[in-house]
């Protein structure tokens, strides 16, 4: 195959995207050497070096030196990464009801004694956070505490897909505790925490519920003050 649109670098970037995702170069497995690669494509080495470091950069391959480029993993986040920083609120706060749901279900069925432990110590944090007026820390414990429980799903994916998603999280919560009063569903935590730590998905489930139903009308609430505003200065 010859590559000759322009920009060149962006179409290799594309073309080995797309052998990558087609299983042309599976997971595990190494590319062809760079004069392959060049005659394959009909491009210059530095494009293919390039194209290469790009790719290695967003996680999808892997240079390692003296023994060529592997396949480090079949689909990039960055794409995601990118698409959920332009996220509004809302959007936000329907994937995390999507996943979150079903992460303290699977936290409650599968949590070992190591995941009780994280999750206790950060609800802790959480809590002297709130109570010592540390809005900032009592954010990032929130973030690292419901970190961990998507760790506790002993599910890879889904814990390091809730960790993409946590910095998004972080921006929209921010938002929210500026105009609420996030102290107020500190119980709803320790509930939550005490239903997983029971194995008690059921509870987990309608508790986390609750804590999503109050961040709902706050965003709603948020919504309509943001357009007010925007229409008085007008």
């Amino acid at each position: 195959m010859s590559i000759t649109r322009q920009p060149l670098v962006e179409q290799v970037i594309e073309h080995l995207r797309q052998q990558v995702q087609a299983q042309v170069y599976p997971v595990g497995s190494r590319l062809p050497p760079e004069p392959q690669l060049m005659a394959q494509l009909g491009v210059g080495r530095s494009t293919v070096r390039e194209a290469i470091r790009a790719l290695a950069h967003e996680g999808l391959l892997e240079v390692r030196q003296g023994d060529g480029t592997y396949v480090r993993a079949a689909v990039t986040t960055e794409p995601l990464a990118a698409r959920l920083r332009q996220a509004k609120v809302q959007e936000v706060h329907e994937v995390r009801r999507a996943l979150e749901l079903e992460v303290v279900a699977l936290a409650a069925e599968r949590r070992s004694a190591d995941d009780l432990t994280m999750i206790r110590h950060w609800l802790a944090v959480r809590t002297t956070a709130l109570a010592n007026g540390d809005t900032t820390a009592a954010l990032n414990a929130d973030i690292e505490l419901h970190c961990a429980i998507a760790g506790a799903t002993q599910n890879a994916m889904l814990r390091d897909l809730y960790r993409i998603f946590a910095v998004t999280l972080r921006d929209a919560l921010g938002v929210l505790w500026d105009v609420t009063a996030p102290a107020r569903d500190d119980h709803s935590h320790a509930d939550l925490v005490a239903a997983i730590e029971a194995g008690d998905a059921e509870t987990a489930i309608a508790v986390t519920r609750q804590i999503l139903a109050r961040h709902e009308a706050t965003i709603y609430r948020y919504g309509a003050e943001e357009a007010h505003r925007q229409e008085a200065e007008r």
